[in-house]
């Protein structure tokens, strides 16, 4: 029995991977996604105090503020669907090197990885070793574990399994640079279609070769994020809220104690599978408060990363959705699109 459940996986698995996007497919309603928006969408005002967010695609933001710069999980490589499912897959560096070098990460605090699949974590070596070189990686421990001591960048995770916060609970601030602390929030990663999500996992032991299959990539504990960018007096100019995976609510809520002190100036959240959760987007409206919305890994990342994206489903019902339930600016964005807003 045992023989032959490890022979029959490797076959099953791309047969899942392709009912996923089979069924993210099929869930397309009859109405009209919002078209993405690109460029750059500038409301600062001409400030010299304002804060920048540039989307990479899939689950990558750059967050700057001045010098404070935060980074999340770029993903570049885009394996194709039939080898993500069939052949052996890695991170390309030249890919990477030539996406990264549209902007200098050098003095980046930090890169923040929210759960340990490939499409979040596979490309973060490259990225920290060659263009963020003295950024910490948050992440869980499996995040960790899975960078090891193949990867070069493993002994510069952060863990936060132990330290992130819930609804409830208050969680550890951590400070990177002067102006920014981030807290890590203890979330869920979705089913990807009719309960089942793939590559779910944990990894308790430091690995000593770099993953070859997808499969070997598993998520491990997911993780929200609040980013504050701080005044000199320690007072927040700008709170973000990210998120890199659809989450069954109250999981990858903020703590209400701390949305209560401060609303959250922009959340980040995903459309991809959310009817595979009750009240996804509308539960996070209701604990984030945000002045602003922004969909993100909304794109097909089994293509290559290019602008205009194809779209990985249509997410006409998520928008009709978040529209019901909030009423201030929200935005889809295609690669490289900027946004510029003024602190308070």
């Amino acid at each position: 029995m045992k023989k032959r459940r490890r022979f029959l996986a490797p076959f099953v698995r791309p047969l899942l991977i392709g009912s996923f996007c089979g069924f993210v497919s099929s869930t397309s309603s009859c109405a009209t996604a919002a078209p993405a928006i690109s460029g750059v969408i500038d409301q600062s005002a001409a400030s010299e105090d304002g804060v920048r967010l540039i989307y990479l695609g899939t689950g990558g933001w750059i967050f700057e503020r001045g010098n404070d710069q935060v980074i999340t999980g770029p993903f570049f490589s885009n394996p194709g669907l039939v080898k993500t499912g069939l052949l052996p897959i890695r991170s390309d560096s030249d890919v990477v090197d030539e996406f990264m070098s549209r902007y200098d990460v050098s003095g980046a605090h930090v890169i923040l990885v929210g759960h340990a699949h490939y499409d979040h974590l596979m490309d973060v070596p490259r990225v920290a070793l060659e263009h963020a070189p003295s950024a910490r990686i948050v992440g869980s421990k499996t995040v960790k574990n899975t960078l090891g001591s193949w990867s070069g960048v493993g002994e510069r995770v952060d863990e936060v399994n132990d330290i992130a916060g819930d609804e409830r609970t208050v969680g550890t601030w951590m400070r990177y640079g002067a102006g920014v602390r981030i807290m890590a929030l203890r979330s869920l990663h979705a089913p990807h279609f009719e309960g089942y999500t793939l590559f779910k996992g944990s990894r308790v032991r430091n690995l000593n070769a770099e993953p070859r299959w997808a499969r070997e990539w598993p998520d491990g504990t997911t993780h929200a994020y609040l980013i504050d960018f701080l005044n000199p007096d320690g007072s927040i100019a700008f709170r973000i809220y990210y998120q890199d995976a659809v989450a069954p609510p109250p999981l990858g809520f903020a703590p209400r104690a701390v949305i209560r002190e401060r609303p959250v100036d922009a959340a980040i959240l995903v459309p991809a599978t959310f009817d595979q959760v009750d009240w996804h987007p509308e539960a996070f409206i209701e604990n984030l408060q945000p002045q602003r919305v922004f969909l993100g890994h909304w794109e097909n990342f089994f293509s290559p990363p290019v602008s205009p994206a194809d779209p990985l489903s249509n997410f006409a019902h998520f928008e009709s959705r978040l529209e019901r339930v909030f009423d201030g600016e929200w935005w889809k964005p295609e690669l490289w699109t900027e946004f510029r807003f003024p602190t308070r």
